[in-house]
C-alpha cells in the first residue's frame, strides 16, 4: 500500500476494575456519525458515510440512522469534532435514537486525478461506555488493478471509492464483545490519533510511535508505550502530541500497542491502542512456473509469447516486485515492476525496453521481490531461448511402381517438435496423413492413389513454434520417373504390281 501509516481515530474509556467479564452484544440500531474529513481537500462527496451505512444494513439487517437525522442532536450537544465523542454523547445518542452503537467514518486520503487515491477509514463504539469495539481502515490507489498487460487501472475515483468501501466493511462483525466492569471511572482522555510507522518491520528495526491524546481532564505527567515486553518513553511535543522512536522486537510476531500513562497523583493508567506492530524476518516464498520456455515472438499465432506464473507459496504481503530479463552479455534487455500483490501471469513477447524487438538468442530471466517489512526475495536465473528461424528442410520424392519415397533432411538448432505429412487433392480431400514427435524419420513411404492432381505436403515445427513446409505434387513426379510403353511397329511391304 501507498501508506505506511495507519491512522486510527480512538476514544477509550479507563477501566479501574476490581472485577468484571466480557459481554457479547449484537447491535439492533446503529448511528451513523458525519463524515470526519482530514484530507486537506474541500469538495468530499458527502454520502461516502451513507454509502457505507446502506451496505452494512444490507449485509447485518440493522436499522441506521443517517447523518442527516443527527444534525439537531450534534448542533446541541456541541459535537464540532466528528473523530471523537465522550461517553456522556454516545450515552445522549443512545437516549434520544434508541441506538447500541455509533459509526465514525474519516477520509484522510482523497485524490481525483489521474491515479486516484483513496484512505478511509471506520470505528464502531458502544454507546452505554462509549467504548471502542472494531475499527478498520484501507487505503487504494488506481494502480493498484493494473495487470501485468497494463490494463485494469481504475481512473474513476467514483469507482475506488465503491472498492475502498467493500474492503472496509469485509470483516465487519455480526457481534461485539465488551469488557463491563463493577467500578468505572469517568473517561478521562481520548485517543484521537496513534500510529506506528512502518506498520510491519523486521526485527531490530527503528519504529516512529505518534500520538495525539485529549485529556478531559488533567493530562498525564508521563506516557511510555508497552510493546514487545518492553517500555518505551514518548517525548511530549506540544498542542497534545506525543512521540518516540522505538526498536522492533527482533522474534517474528505481531505485537499490539498499549499505553501506560503516568498521572500527577501518581496514579498509573494503561490504554489500548488497538493498534499492532507487524515483525517478519522471512523473505517472501514464491514459486515461478513457465509456458513456452523456448518461443518465436513472430506473431504467426504459435508460441508467440513466453507466460510466467508467479505463485505465493506463503501469504505475505508484497510491497515491490519485478522480472529482470538479461542477454548473454548480463545485460538487462526487459524489465516488468510493479507494487502490491504479485500478478496472476506475466506475458514477454520479445520486445526490449524500447519495444524494439530482441535478436534470436539465449536469454535469462531473474524474478526479486520485496515484502513491506524489507524482506527480499531473488529467484534463480531461468534460460530463456528466443527463436524466429524456421528448420531447414530439404525434400527429394521418388516415384517407385506405385508408392511415393520420401526422402527428408532436417535441421533444426534447437530441436524439432513434431512434424506431418499429408497427401491431398485440389479440394483438400485427404488421401494419407502420417506425423510424428520429434524429428521427422530419414525416410517415409506412401502409396500412390488412382487421382489425378494430388500434391504432398509436409511440415516441421521447432520447439519455438517455427514451421517449415515442403509443398509439391505428385502427378508430375509420376509422369517424369515413369518409362512410356512401347509400340510396336507395323511391317512395311511393297506391291510392285500397279
Amino acid at each position: 500500500m501507498f501508506k505506511n501509516t495507519i491512522l486510527i481515530y480512538l476514544i477509550l474509556n479507563l477501566f479501574f476494575t476490581t472485577q468484571g467479564f466480557c459481554a457479547k452484544f449484537y447491535f439492533r440500531r446503529i448511528a451513523f456519525l458525519p463524515l470526519k474529513n482530514i484530507s486537506g481537500i474541500n469538495n468530499i462527496p458527502q454520502d461516502i458515510v451513507n454509502h457505507i451505512a446502506k451496505a452494512l444494513k444490507k449485509k447485518h439487517h440493522f436499522d441506521a440512522v443517517l447523518p442527516s437525522d443527527l444534525e439537531d442532536f450534534l448542533l446541541r450537544n456541541r459535537v464540532r469534532r466528528m473523530g471523537v465523542i465522550t461517553q456522556a454523547q454516545a450515552q445522549g445518542l443512545m437516549r434520544q435514537f434508541g441506538v447500541d452503537g455509533a459509526i465514525i467514518t474519516w477520509l484522510d486520503l482523497y485524490d481525483k486525478g489521474e491515479n486516484p487515491k483513496i484512505g478511509i477509514g471506520i470505528k464502531v463504539i458502544e454507546t452505554s461506555t462509549g467504548t471502542v469495539v472494531w475499527g478498520n481502515y484501507v487505503s487504494l490507489t488506481g494502480q493498484d488493478f493494473t495487470s501485468f498487460f497494463g490494463l485494469g487501472k481504475v481512473t474513476s475515483i467514483k469507482q475506488l471509492s465503491n472498492e475502498a468501501i467493500k474492503r472496509l466493511i469485509k470483516n465487519f462483525p455480526s457481534s461485539f464483545e465488551i469488557q463491563t466492569a463493577s467500578r468505572v471511572e469517568k473517561t478521562s482522555f481520548a485517543i484521537e490519533r496513534f500510529s506506528l510507522s512502518p506498520l510491519v518491520t523486521q526485527g531490530g528495526l527503528p519504529v516512529v510511535a505518534s500520538l495525539r491524546l485529549v485529556s478531559l481532564l488533567e493530562p498525564p505527567k508521563e506516557i511510555a508505550l508497552l510493546l514487545g515486553g518492553k517500555e518505551w518513553p514518548l517525548e511530549k511535543r506540544g498542542n497534545g502530541w506525543w512521540k518516540g522512536e522505538i526498536e522492533a522486537p527482533k522474534r517474528q510476531g505481531r505485537y499490539f500497542a498499549r499505553l501506560k500513562l503516568f498521572m500527577k497523583n501518581g496514579m498509573l493508567s494503561f490504554l489500548d491502542t488497538a493498534t499492532s506492530l507487524k515483525v517478519d524476518n522471512t523473505p517472501p516464498q514464491v514459486r515461478l512456473s513457465f509456458e513456452n520456455k523456448v518461443f518465436s515472438p513472430n506473431r504467426d499465432g504459435i508460441k508467440d509469447v513466453l507466460i510466467v506464473f508467479p505463485e505465493l507459496l506463503v501469504p505475505d504481503d508484497i510491497k515491490v516486485w519485478g522480472f529482470h530479463i538479461y542477454n548473454q552479455s548480463g545485460e538487462i534487455v526487459r524489465q516488468f515492476e510493479g507494487s502490491g500483490d504479485l500478478p496472476h501471469g506475466l506475458a514477454w513477447h520479445g520486445e526490449n525496453d524500447e519495444f524494439g524487438r530482441v535478436d534470436d538468442g539465449i536469454y535469462c530471466l531473474e524474478f526479486r521481490c520485496q515484502d513491506k517489512a524489507g524482506n527480499i526475495m531473488i529467484s534463480k536465473k531461468t534460460e530463456i531461448v528466443v527463436d524466429n528461424t524456421a528448420p531447414q528442410l530439404n525434400i527429394s520424392v521418388n516415384i517407385v511402381k506405385k508408392k511415393a519415397k520420401f526422402e527428408i533432411k532436417c535441421q533444426e538448432e534447437n530441436g524439432i517438435d513434431k512434424w506431418q505429412l499429408t497427401i491431398m487433392d485440389k479440394e483438400e480431400n485427404i488421401y494419407k496423413m502420417l506425423e510424428g514427435k520429434g524429428k521427422p524419420p530419414p525416410m517415409l513411404e506412401s502409396p500412390l492413389f488412382e487421382k489425378k492432381g494430388l500434391y504432398f505436403i509436409i511440415e516441421a515445427f521447432d520447439l519455438a513454434g517455427n514451421k517449415a513446409e515442403y509443398k509439391g505434387p505428385l502427378i508430375t513426379q509420376q509422369i517424369t520417373t515413369t518409362k512410356p510403353e512401347k509400340k510396336e511397329k507395323v511391317p512395311i511391304s511393297w506391291d510392285y504390281n500397279f
